[in-house]
């Protein structure tokens, strides 16, 4: 049950919620709505607000983050949950990791830990996940998103007209070709850069990776 109702959760997190808007950085660069979640999350987990940052994980991870995504994982194994833990960490491509090794290590023992049934279970389960954060869902996700901007001096919502120019705080001018060129490549060349916002795996309390004799189903 507490499979199902995590399932339910995640699918219906993304619905009734107004979309992340369109901001900047001092630099010109736009925050790209799944680095503003994730850092959201990242800040609600030191608050201590555990529930709220694996809302924003989730939302990151809607977007193909994959590090949201590991950090969803590792969220699971805190709880205890290793059925839900096994299906997101399979979802990852290690490749993007620096650390791979780290999250290899620990993929394998929740595999040695666990039986036969929680690892067709964590299996069935990545197959589901896979429909909402796969790279093909999370592409139109972002494409979603952009359809849902607005500009002045056009009616059509995710047109970004030549003409736009926007002045930011700092005084610097984005023109509209400059922004295009940011959403496209956000959207159709996703690369999550672990640099960005200066976050790592070591900024989530994690907790040991042996974990109890007799795990929870």
């Amino acid at each position: 049950m507490k499979t199902l109702y995590c399932i339910s959760l995640l699918l219906l997190s993304g619905l009734a919620v107004a979309e992340y808007g369109l901001h900047f950085d001092d630099s010109g660069n736009i925050i790209k709505p799944d680095q503003h979640y994730l850092i959201r999350g990242i800040k609600d987990d030191q608050d201590g607000f555990k529930k709220d940052a694996l809302k924003n994980f989730i939302k990151a991870a809607e977007y193909g983050n994959q590090y949201a995504m590991s950090l969803i994982a590792l969220y699971h194994m805190q709880d205890d949950n290793y059925v839900d833990s096994m299906a997101w960490f399979k979802l990852l491509d290690l490749k993007q990791f620096p650390n791979s090794d780290y999250l290899k290590d620990i993929m394998a023992n929740l595999e040695k830990v666990s039986n036969p049934q929680q690892l067709q279970a964590a299996e069935d389960l990545k197959v589901q996940l896979s429909e909402v954060y796969g790279s093909y869902p999370t592409l139109l996700r972002r494409e979603q998103w952009k359809k849902s901007l607005k500009f002045t001096g056009t009616h059509l919502k995710g047109y970004i007209p030549p003409f736009l120019t926007i002045q930011l705080n700092s005084g610097l001018v984005v023109t509209g070709h400059n922004v295009r060129n940011q959403v496209d490549n956000f959207i159709y060349e996703y690369q999550f850069d672990f640099s960005q916002g200066e976050v790592t795996l070591d900024d989530i309390e994690l907790i040991e990776t042996e974990p109890p004799e007799s795990p929870k189903e």
